[in-house]
């Protein structure tokens, strides 16, 4: 049965965090450049999957039933889930599995936490796991081969799951293409979308003008054809009289 919140356990499961002594609890990112890319991406595959019911969701404890210590992906899409609420993701019963987790590497993380983190959510079942080097500048989906892990650049590959594409320009990775524009850590999408109403208020009113341009050259054209039309019945009643005038004099000469 689908719920509207996960309820929190009064006591947590063990976590795959050892670097954070005392806040075991609390998925830290740890620099400015893991925030700015949980940001792009967050918000550019919300905006993506925006007309589907799944949740995008990420730094948010992700606690399977298989006893293992829960981790908190940087990312995760979850199906169905949308509009739900919860402190830490533990599916029960019915209950989907993510369609996709992401992990942006850290300083503190090292090869054997990740592979061990993406094996364990491979053999789960999550279809689309990723791992983002922001220093490399580099993505790969990480896939199982048997026991054997295997990357895979997932630049200029469509993610099913996450409804984008990796791109890269130059050497700077980045999220391609919303909105027509490729989208990099730092940027500003909301202020994009300000220029953009700018620039259609300002193509409004342009075309408010035009309008008004239009209307009066319209209005002229009425009143130029109008006066010919007046113009034609005046001469044409003249000419009238002219030819009568003309058939008369005929009339009495012959």
């Amino acid at each position: 049965m689908k719920r509207d919140t996960v309820p929190a356990v009064k006591e947590h499961p063990a976590v795959d965090y050892a670097h954070l002594p005392g806040e075991e609890q609390n998925p830290l990112m740890e620099s400015t450049a893991h925030v700015d890319w949980g940001l792009v991406l967050l918000n550019s595959v919300r905006h993506a999957l925006a007309d589907t019911d799944h949740l995008v969701t990420g730094n948010v404890a992700f606690a399977p039933s298989d006893g293992d210590p829960h981790t908190a992906p940087d990312l995760m899409v979850i199906p169905g889930a949308a509009g739900r609420s919860f402190g830490r993701y533990e599916p029960g019963e019915g209950d989907p599995l993510p369609s996709v987790c992401l992990e942006i590497l850290s300083p503190s993380n090292t090869t054997a936490d990740i592979q061990r983190r993406c094996r364990r959510l491979l053999r789960l079942g999550v279809p689309e796991v990723y791992v983002l080097d922001p220093r490399r500048e580099t993505i790969v989906r990480v896939e199982l081969d048997g026991d054997v892990l295997i990357d895979r650049s997932a630049v200029g590959i469509p993610s099913p799951g996450l409804g984008i594409t990796f791109a890269l320009v130059g050497k700077d990775l980045g999220v391609c293409c919303l909105a027509g524009r490729m989208v990099r850590p730092g940027d500003d999408p909301f202020g994009w979308l300000v220029d953009e109403m700018t620039r259609a208020d300002q193509a409004d009113r342009r075309a408010d003008v035009e309008t008004e341009r239009a209307d009066a050259a319209a209005a002229r054209a009425d009143e130029e054809h109008r006066r010919t039309e007046a113009l034609t019945a005046e001469y044409g009643e003249r000419i009238a009289a002219l030819e009568a005038e003309l058939a008369a004099l005929r009339g009495r000469s012959g």
